[in-house]
C-alpha cells in the first residue's frame, strides 16, 4: 500500500459512534446535583473524553467546591455505577447516524478501525451496539497513563493495528481528543457543532455527513496540504 494511502481509522465511542451524550449528561448531572453545582448540556459536551475524576474535579470547579481525593473517588465511582446502569438498557438503535454504513464500507474496502475511548465502559457499549466485528482493536483506558488531551490512547491504537500514524485518520467529538490527535502526525475529524472549525482538518456537524468517500478525499487533500474544510458546505 502507498504510502499516502488511508489504512485505518481511529474512532473516539461516545458522540461519535454512540448516542451516549446524553446518558453522559444525566450521569453527570447527578453528581452535580449532589454538590448543589448548576450543570449545562455545553458542560457536559466539554467533559467528554476527560477521565471519571477529572470530570468530578472540574464540575465542583464550576461552583468552588473543594473536594478530598477520598470524595472524588467516591463520587466518580457512583457515577460511573449510574452511567453503567443507563447503558444496559443501549441497542442498536444508539448507533449514531450515518455510522453503520461507514463502518461496513470500511470493511468491505479493508479499512483498518479502532476504538480510542477514555471510557472504560467502551466494550460494554460496543457489544450492546452489535458493532464488536468491525473492529480490529478496542484499547484499554486502563492501560494507558495519559488521558486526552494527551495522544497516547491514539498512538497505542495505530500501534494495535500496526500502521503508522501518518497512515491513520481519527474521529472525535471532544476538544480534548481533536487536541490529542492534533499533537501527532494523524488527519483529525471533529463532529459537532460545538467544534471550531479551524481546529481541525476536517469538520461536520453530524455523523450523518461521515462517508468513506469523503474520510478519504478529507485525507489524501490533508496529506498534499490542502484545506478540505474551505471546500465542503455543511446542510
Amino acid at each position: 500500500m502507498k504510502k499516502e494511502e488511508l489504512q485505518a481509522i481511529i474512532f473516539d465511542l461516545d458522540g461519535v459512534i454512540a448516542d451516549t451524550v446524553h446518558l453522559y449528561y444525566k450521569a453527570n448531572k447527578k453528581v452535580a446535583d449532589q454538590l448543589n453545582v448548576s450543570f449545562s448540556e455545553e458542560l457536559n459536551q466539554q467533559l467528554q473524553g476527560i477521565s471519571r475524576v477529572k470530570t468530578v474535579e472540574l464540575i465542583a470547579a464550576q461552583g468552588n467546591v473543594h473536594l478530598t481525593v477520598e470524595k472524588k473517588e467516591q463520587l466518580a465511582d457512583e457515577k460511573n455505577k449510574h452511567y453503567q446502569a443507563l447503558i444496559k438498557e443501549m441497542t442498536k438503535d444508539h448507533l449514531l447516524p450515518g455510522i453503520q454504513l461507514l463502518l461496513e464500507d470500511c470493511k468491505k474496502q479493508g479499512i483498518k478501525m479502532a476504538i480510542a475511548s477514555s471510557s472504560s465502559n467502551a466494550n460494554t457499549v460496543v457489544d450492546a451496539l452489535g458493532i464488536r466485528p468491525f473492529f480490529d482493536c478496542i484499547v484499554d483506558v486502563r492501560k494507558i497513563k495519559k488521558g486526552k488531551p494527551d495522544p497516547e490512547i491514539f498512538l497505542t491504537a495505530a500501534d494495535q493495528l500496526k500502521v503508522t500514524p501518518y497512515a491513520c485518520v481519527a474521529i472525535e467529538d471532544g476538544e480534548a481528543g481533536v487536541k490529542a490527535i492534533n499533537q501527532i502526525d494523524m488527519v483529525s475529524i471533529g463532529v459537532g457543532k460545538h467544534l471550531k472549525e479551524e481546529d481541525m482538518n476536517f469538520h461536520v456537524y453530524s455523523t450523518a455527513d461521515l462517508c468513506l468517500k469523503t474520510i478519504k478525499e478529507v485525507f489524501e487533500k490533508a496529506r498534499k496540504g490542502t484545506d478540505y474544510n474551505s471546500m465542503y458546505t455543511k446542510n
